[in-house]
């Protein structure tokens, strides 16, 4: 899906155009319109190159003001808006008919406030005349590559390689005073507003191939194409680091979810799968979104996994070691010839255990010299660097000692630091930073910044290698039975048909057979061999358990026919409008490992498969693992690997290792049939039971919902 010439184009004149009106501009400091031309005056945009427009004034800020765009004189890239709701279509008719290909609105009283129509009609004028849209609702638009600041931001950010695409202009604004007060740089900073027309894939894409950007950061609130999103972001993180925090849980009623996949898939785990499938890191705050993106845009990429932390504290390494490990950092044990090269570094009492303490009495030139030998050394990939400020030394000599060390060995390891004091040592900070050494003010921090480098370097691999996909021959009566329940105005399959589809895609089913009178369930039970289970036959009745609508364990003619009476008076009772097809009469099943395979459509990224630990206990535990469709073999086999139940799969104490494989090939199976069918809503094989490795899996219970 690559972004066509003309998108390129129009985002290219909306963040770095030539001419720039700004319509609604105004004579009022306290208007929004006065704030955006000074904005633009003030960030070092060309004076000639701003067009204010308003038919009320002359001069605006000492610029020639008109009362038109269409009297500007010379062609315009980029309108902004800010005119009162109501004008802004008269206003884009104008841009039409003036040829503006890209158009900013600032205004707002649109979609947020539930004027849908009007926000519509926008769009359908920006069609109309071929240009695009950003917005409504917007603060505006920041791009330091061409010094434009067309926003009501408070100032141009600070240049940097760091993209920030923000659907929250409030936050937005705030953030850019945060990243001047900790010197974050940016290439740009776009607010989404309602997102009408142009949004966060659009940029996305955009940024991926910007030569002034080397890494892309988002806040959204919502991801409304999220198939959209996961195609463009797998292709931009195989090229630079995407990081996103995503916030608010998408909208839905969880209470009127049939489904436990359906409850379970509600949570933001669904999000969080989506993102690390296409390689996007992220962020849990702000905080985290910047001090990483500075990591990964000034430090270079590790060639292999081997960290070592260097300190002067005891306490910090400790803190550092607990870090590591929570954020994914492998810390190497360090060979015996660099331990001793390290010793001459640090007193008899300095440690060459992997944190290497060099004790509180290092000076400039053992830090210098301790990290000149590990940068060196090809056994070692990366570097955290911590300093607790004693009496003995000074941040800036320990600074410079770091610097100095990266230069003289010309080492391309990533290198993070941590200066814990006061205010000299956020100086230094600041000053390592600029240099190209991300450091941060403890050493959680540092090491979470490592983590993200390692993070990204993991997900980019894992983009990069060829995924495998199972094909998957279905027989075609699978879509006769939905054809004929959505016919019949149902949205539940019943247990039989449900099955019936299982097997017609490959999942191993229990043979089931359908009785419509307790002498025939007795009849069907003799042919089939006890011990055997029945069940209710019915779409009213989703969970079973739960109205006396399944009894296991039966053993002869008479307890099967007694059981079958007995199933139709509960669920009478318990589901009195129920309709009644029958009872399935079906083998008892031999116990296995009790798992759930399943499947919720989601509203942004369609159908996403899950699995984990089965049984009454799914929604108890919430053990699970989702990953969005079509799933390749590598996915299936992953997710089994987050779960909490791949342990009791892989075999754990003197329990045999159950058939793993038998799961993926269900897993696949059932993604098949949700990308074929997007009638189904939500698909529940639990429990799917695990035999031992060689004798595979047999789906108990199916439950098909099908969306209408």
């Amino acid at each position: 899906m690559g972004m066509d010439a003309a998108t390129v184009e129009v985002i290219e004149r909306l963040l770095r155009p030539k001419a720039v009106a700004v319509i609604g501009a105004s004579r009022d400091p306290k208007k929004v319109g006065y704030q955006v031309v000074r904005n633009l005056i003030e960030g070092g945009f060309p004076r000639e190159r701003i067009f204010p427009v308003n038919p009320n004034a002359n001069e605006i800020l000492g610029l020639h003001c008109y009362p038109s765009i269409l009297e500007v004189p010379v062609p315009v890239d980029l309108a902004v808006i800010v005119v009162p709701a109501p004008l802004v279509l008269q206003v884009l008719e104008e841009c039409g008919k003036k040829g503006v290909k890209s158009v900013a609105i600032i205004s707002s009283g649109f979609k947020e406030v539930g004027q849908v129509d009007a926000e519509r009609r926008l769009v359908e004028t920006a069609r109309k005349y071929s240009f695009r849209i950003l917005g409504p609702n917007i603060v505006g638009v920041c791009d330091t590559v061409s010094s434009m600041n067309a926003s009501f931001c408070q100032g141009l950010p600070l240049k940097g390689e760091i993209a920030f695409i923000s659907q929250s202009g409030a936050l937005g604004i705030a953030l850019v005073g945060w990243t001047i007060l900790k010197g974050v740089g940016l290439s740009d900073l776009v607010s989404l507003g309602n997102k009408a027309d142009l949004n966060e894939v659009d940029f996305i894409e955009y940024f991926g191939n910007d030569p002034h950007t080397k890494v892309i950061t988002a806040y959204l609130e919502g991801i409304e194409s999220g198939r959209a999103f996961m195609e463009v972001a797998s292709k931009v993180s195989l090229k630079k680091p995407l990081l996103v925090l995503k916030v608010g849980r998408s909208e839905r009623a969880l209470g009127a979810i049939k489904s436990h996949t359906g409850s379970l898939a509600g949570s933001d785990a669904v999000v969080d799968s989506a993102l690390a499938q296409c390689g996007v890191i992220r962020a849990p705050t702000f905080i985290e979104l910047f001090d990483w993106a500075v990591a990964l845009a000034k430090a270079p990429q590790p060639k292999g996994e081997n960290v070592v932390i260097l300190t002067n504290g005891g306490g910090a390494g400790v803190m550092a070691t607990d870090a590591a490990e929570a954020y994914g950092v492998k810390l190497v044990d360090i060979p015996g010839d660099l331990a001793e090269r390290l010793r001459k570094y640090m007193p008899p009492f300095g440690s060459v255990y992997n944190p290497v303490d060099l004790t509180g009495m290092a000076l400039k030139e053992q830090y210098k010299g301790a990290l000149a030998e590990l940068l060196k050394d090809d056994r070692v990939d990366a570097v955290v660097v911590l300093y607790c400020h004693t009496a003995v030394t000074n941040p800036r000599e320990i600074a410079d000692a770091i610097i100095e060390a990266r230069a003289e060995t010309a080492a391309q390891k990533p290198i993070t630091v941590s200066l814990i004091g006061g205010e000299e040592c956020l100086k230094e900070m600041q000053r390592l930073t600029a240099e190209g050494v991300p450091a941060y003010e403890s050493p959680e921090k540092a090491l979470a910044a490592m983590g993200a480098i390692y993070r990204y370097k993991r997900l980019k691999e894992k983009l990069a290698k060829p995924k495998k996909f199972l094909e998957v021959k279905a027989d075609p009566i699978a879509r006769e039975i939905i054809k004929k329940a959505l016919e019949e105005g149902r949205k539940t399959l019943t247990p039989f048909e449900a099955a019936r589809i299982a097997k017609a895609y490959g999942i191993p089913v229990l043979e089931k057979q359908l009785a419509r009178s307790p002498e025939e369930a007795a009849k069907i039970a003799d042919g089939i061999g006890y011990p055997v289970v029945l069940e209710i036959e019915s779409p009213q009745v989703i969970h079973k358990t739960e109205v006396g609508g399944i009894i296991l364990g039966l053993n002869n003619a008479e307890e099967v026919a007694e059981a079958y009476k007995r199933i139709v008076e509960n669920v009478r009772s318990k589901v009195p409008g129920a309709e009644i097809k029958g009872v399935v009469v079906r083998k008892m099943a031999p116990k296995g490992f009790e798992s759930i395979v399943g499947m919720h459509r989601d509203p942004f990224f369609g159908p996403v498969i899950a699995f984990g630990s089965g049984g009454i206990l799914v929604e108890v535990i919430k053990d699970v693992a989702f990953r969005v469709a079509p799933l390749s073999l590598e996915d299936a086999r992953e997710m089994i690997e987050e779960t909490k139940a791949y342990r009791l799969l892989k075999g754990y104490r003197d329990q045999p290792e159950c058939d793993i494989e038998a799961v993926i090939d269900t897993l696949v199976r059932v993604s098949q049939l949700a990308t074929d069918i997007p009638e189904i809503s939500d698909i529940d094989i639990n429990p799917f039971f695990v035999y031992e490795k060689g004798k595979g899996g047999l789906a108990i219970d199916v439950k098909i919902l099908l969306a209408g």
